[in-house]
Parts: C-alpha cells; structure tokens; sequence
C-alpha cells in the first residue's frame, strides 16, 4: 500500500472539496484492482475522507513491471530504454484539457509529482461515475468527440511525444509482443483445442481460420500505412471515458498511457471491443453500432476540417479490431482452471466473438486496391495541412 503524508493529503482534500478551510479527517486509502494490467502502472488508489475523495495513480517505468522478464530480448531492451511510461503524467502537466470538445473533459488532476526510483503520482478527481449502461446514442457522442480531438492533437505541436507517436508504432508493438510472441503460440498448440470446451467442429473450423488469419497479420500492418494517420488516445474504451453520474452527458477522459499516432479510425477499434470484451456487447450489437460510429467519427472529423471518406476509416477500424482482438479474444489464460458455468458461458461468448473478428478480418481483402487508392490520394491532399500520413520509409 502506498505511503502518504498527511500534509499531502490535506491539500488534496481542499482541492477535492473546493473548500480551503476544510479539515481532511480521519482518512483512509483503498487499494483499487484494475481488470487489465498495465505494465506502466504502478498502482490504483482513493483516498477517502470524510465528505471528500480523491482518485492516487502511480505510474512507473517498464523495468518495474513484473511480466518484464518474459518478454524476448529485442522487446525487453526496447521497453528499458523509452521514456514512453512517462506521457501520461507529461500530458497531464501539458495544458491538453484545452483540446478537449464540448461534452468531453479531463478529469480535474490535483497533483503530479516526480517520485524516486523513476515513478510519477497523479492525484486527481475521483469520478463519481454513472453506473447506466451505453445506448447507441452514447457511442455517437463519443465517436465524434474523439474524432473532433483526435484532430485537435494532431494540429497541437506542443503536447508531450513518445516514440509511440512514430506512425503506426503502437499497433505493431502490441503485434509483435503481445500477439505474435504469447497468443499465437498457443493458439497454434494441438493441446489448446483439446480442451473440452474448444472442441468441435465448428472449434476445428475456427482454429484453421485463425491459422489463416495469422499468415495474413504482416500484410495488414503493412497496409495500414498507406492510411492517413492522427494522433490518438489509443485506448478509448467505455472504460475510459466515464459517464458522471450527476452529468450524464458528459464524458470524462482518462487512462492517456497509450497514446500514438495511428491510422485514422483505429480509435474505433477499442471504442467498441471494450464493451464486446466485458460481455455488454454481442456480435449483433458490435455489427449494428459500427454502422453508428464510424459515420458519427468522420462527422468529429469533418467538423475540425479534416475530410475522411468513411470506407477509410472503416478500413482501420476493422484491420485494427483484427489485429489487436481476433486472435487475443478467446480467454485463453483461463483454460487451466476447473471448467464452472461461468467459465463455459465466457468460452462460450468469446467464441462468438472470435469467429465474428475472424470473418472481418478474413474479409478486409475484398476492396483492398480501391482503398490503397483512396489512402494515396487524400494523404496527398491533406498532408501540407495537418502533417498526415503513412511512417518514414513508407514514402514520407
């Protein structure tokens, strides 16, 4: 548990009550679990007093995280010599709230503070969030305030970089550490799929898919750089844009650690599987609300002057939703446990899902020419204004 000194906690009691003459009380620090580890972060907490609260995370270093060892030498090395753990508190100081579109806003942050050993605390707004769930009209919303911010960072030349903000790193680093070097192997193990609950054959089918699928990843990242690129949050999921409960049409964007510059509409991607992962989203919701978000994002777009035919940004947002979920959405670090309801009904939901991505990801191909034509002709238009484009060595 972290260790807090009571002169802290007091201003961050008057900062979080708004009122300077309160007393912070008998306090306590809650210990928060989080659903998805993150190897940049070092620790979740609230700090509860009282008639106030306050949200402590603590981001740290990659040569702090657990699962570093694991990783093959090349990325290991990579992850010890960025200072990318490091944004998210960078933007936090950067003056980025400012970009931020109507109905979408930072949460207040009380305090950030460089710690020893290569750590960083940011103290900050503990939202009390909206625990409804997400209709199609909030998915609207959302999609087209991340479109409209989405172009108001790529213009902002003053906001904090990493080396994700080379084109296209984010992806292709998620690829080839996450996918190609822990899923893969295992989805390509006979003893996978002799588990009882991926037998089969319609498992046998999805499993020959996936292999296919595989053979195809390089040619999709490559294809990817052919699109305009924006600088994006990269981790827009319901999760991180929470609903205040007391104002529901607001959204307050957190969690800025995967910041990059990607493919316009790969912010799509994770705007939708977050609910699909969860179990909020089936697949005939996924397929009813692309339909919704990728013509609200272009609107974000358009409405900052930045003119993208749907069909492109479509394109992204299913090669991104492929890469990063198709062969990832099966939950295969729990095959190891005894087999429950819950655990069939999981296996079960995922299968879906996976055979949903599977056939997206099969079908990118059909209008790949027309696209690639497309992609060429607006990066050249829009270039000169916004600095939009494929990486360096991908004729830029």
């Amino acid at each position: 548990m972290i260790e807090l000194a009571p002169q802290d906690v007091q201003a961050w009691a008057v900062a979080a009550s708004g009122d300077p003459a309160v007393d912070a009380g008998r306090w306590s620090v809650v210990g928060v679990d989080w659903s998805s580890p993150s190897p940049t972060t070092g620790g979740l907490y609230r700090v509860v007093g009282p008639s106030w609260s306050c949200f402590v995370k603590v981001v740290q270093s990659f040569r702090h995280w657990e699962m570093l060892d694991v990783f093959p030498a090349e990325l290991r090395a990579q992850a010890l010599a960025t200072s990318s753990w490091r944004y998210e508190a960078d933007l936090y100081r950067s003056g980025l709230g400012s970009l931020l579109p109507d109905g979408m806003r930072l949460p207040h942050v009380y305090e950030v503070r460089d710690l020893a050993d290569s750590r960083v605390l940011v103290v900050m707004e503990d939202v009390a969030a909206s625990a409804e769930g997400w209709d199609s009209a909030r998915y609207a919303r959302a999609a087209t305030g991340l479109g409209q911010l989405d172009v108001r960072m790529t213009a902002a030349g003053w906001l904090p970089t990493t080396e994700l903000q080379e084109p296209g790193r984010l992806l292709r680093h998620y690829v080839e550490s996450r996918i190609a070097a822990a899923v893969l192997p295992v989805l390509a193990a006979d003893a996978t799929w002799e588990h009882p609950l991926l037998t089969g054959r319609r498992a046998r089918a999805l499993r020959a898919d996936l292999a296919e699928l595989a053979t195809r990843v390089p040619a999709l990242l490559d294809a990817l750089t052919s699109l305009p690129h924006v600088r994006i949050h990269g981790d827009a999921t319901p999760h991180n844009l929470l609903v205040p409960a007391a104002r529901p049409d607001e959204l307050v964007v957190i969690d800025w650690a995967m910041g990059a510059v990607a493919p316009v509409g790969e912010e799509l991607g994770q705007l939708l599987l977050g609910g699909a992962h969860d179990g909020d989203l089936g697949v005939d919701d996924l397929v009813a609300l692309r339909d919704v978000v990728v013509p609200a994002y272009t609107a974000g777009l358009a409405a900052e002057g930045l003119h993208v035919p749907g069909e492109l940004v479509r394109t992204a947002m299913d090669t991104t939703i492929t890469l990063r979920s198709a062969f990832s959405a099966l939950p295969l670090e729990r095959l190891g446990e005894p087999v429950t309801d819950e655990l069939a009904a999981l296996v079960a939901r995922r299968l879906d899902l996976t055979r949903h991505l599977v056939v997206v990801g099969l079908d990118l191909d059909a209008d790949a020419a027309l696209h690639a034509d497309l992609a060429a002709d607006l990066v050249a238009d829009l270039d000169a204004e916004f600095d939009l484009g494929a990486p360096a060595g991908n004729g830029r």
